[in-house]
């Protein structure tokens, strides 16, 4: 029998969203936790599952984001995991004081509200505003902290970028026992800035598909130079492919939810999972650690976030085509950005003898069109014909011929 799917629009982290969720789950709900900016998802109906679950968008597959259901044992056996690493070094998990300043759309905003539950500790959100706000955000922390409490949050590495920019929010960062940090490599630079200030980062790795964390580097680790990942967690097993590529196997992987409303294993008929990133395994201090490479399809990371240019050039085509805008061919690059990390180009040659009026007009209508995408959609820009070398500089890229 198929069970309702149960829909929660969400801005970012906000504490009615928080509410939704617990109440849903209490109810033995399935919900799927849905970006509002992000028109273009699909709304799924019902599922042949039981609740509680929850549904959210994944981008550790190949190619395309697919969604992902978790049963909430999932989820709570993912806290567990953390937790116990946290208590190898010393953390008392009651006395944790857990900030989440990501949005509850992605696991890893959504894992700090299950990792209160399970650690019984405190929970507080944190909204955009406030983080664009050091000053009067290390006042609000300063505010609710206790002597007692381990201060614990989690941010991408965007977030850490803005904060390391000013001195307020080198103070904040510098209130905390442990950042989990994720979401995309670390720059020279950054981890280099983080050392200098004894910030207490705790690089990690992990994805929608794993419940979130599957390795994390200790503290004093990366204090110490150590450039990984971090150790594998105790319910984690983790292996390099033949070809380069992180298996994990372990109970909390989830499923996929298909167009069809069917559902699928993640896993092979092994129980292992395979991600879109090569990695490698080194052995250090008689434990493993992971050491992350890079993504190997053509996705990019921007800002935390996952862009598909797949995604993008099928967008794009139904677009051009229903507005009969006079293009050629596009070529959609990532290019680097010292804040994002990567940003979005498009390159557009129109059709010979399209005069300016109507290539003004049709950059018009592409700019309008772009402009509600999710922010790290957004093309940084729209260039008309050949690309410059800084446009194409450690660029990936995708033709398409209309």
């Amino acid at each position: 029998m198929k069970n309702k799917i149960h829909i929660i629009e969400v801005e970012n982290n906000e504490k009615e969203s928080t509410k939704k969720i617990l109440k849903n789950i209490k109810e033995k709900k399935i919900i799927y936790i849905k970006n509002r900016s992000h028109e273009y998802e699909e709304i799924y109906k019902a599922i042949n599952i039981r609740g509680p679950a929850v549904i959210l968008n994944s981008s550790g597959s190949s190619g395309k984001p697919r969604k992902c259901i978790h049963k909430l044992e999932n989820l709570y056996s993912s806290a567990k995991a953390s937790g116990i690493w946290l208590e190898r070094q010393g953390f008392k998990l009651k006395h944790c004081l857990v900030f989440n300043t990501l949005p509850l759309n992605h696991i890893s905003g959504l894992m700090p509200l299950f990792r209160s539950q399970i650690w019984d500790c405190e929970h507080i959100n944190i909204s955009p505003a406030l983080i664009k706000n050091p000053k009067e955000l290390v006042v609000f922390t300063n505010k609710i902290k206790k002597d007692k409490h381990h201060l614990i949050t989690s941010l991408v590495p965007i977030q850490l970028k803005r904060l390391l920019s000013e001195k307020n929010g080198i103070d904040w960062l510098k209130i905390f026992d442990l950042i989990w940090i994720g979401g995309a490599s670390l720059s020279i630079e950054t981890s280099r800035k983080c050392r200098f200030e004894k910030i207490n980062l705790a690089p990690c790795y992990g994805s929608t598909e794993t419940a979130a964390m599957v390795t994390s580097l200790k503290p004093k680790e990366f204090l110490e130079g150590l450039d990984n990942v971090g150790e594998i967690l105790t319910d984690i097993k983790l292996r390099i492919s033949k070809n380069g590529l992180i298996q994990i196997q372990s109970d909390r992987i989830g499923i996929e939810l298909l167009e069809s409303y069917q559902t699928k294993n993640f896993k092979d008929k092994n129980g292992w999972w395979e991600s879109s990133d090569s990695g490698e395994i080194q052995k250090l201090n008689n434990s493993l650690y992971l050491k992350f490479i890079r993504r190997t399809d053509n996705a990019f990371n921007s800002g935390g976030e996952i862009v598909f240019p797949e995604v993008i050039k099928l967008r794009l085509n139904e677009f051009i085509l229903n507005k009969k805008i006079p293009i050629e061919n596009f070529i959609i690059s990532n290019i680097p950005n010292k804040e994002w990390g990567n940003k979005m180009v498009i390159i557009i040659n129109f059709k010979k003898q399209t005069d300016k009026t109507n290539i003004e007009y049709s950059l018009k209508l592409l700019k309008n069109f772009s402009k509600n995408w999710p922010k790290h959609e957004r093309p940084k820009n729209w260039i008309i014909g050949k690309p410059k070398k800084d446009d194409i500089k450690n660029s990936n890229y995708m033709f398409t011929k209309l």
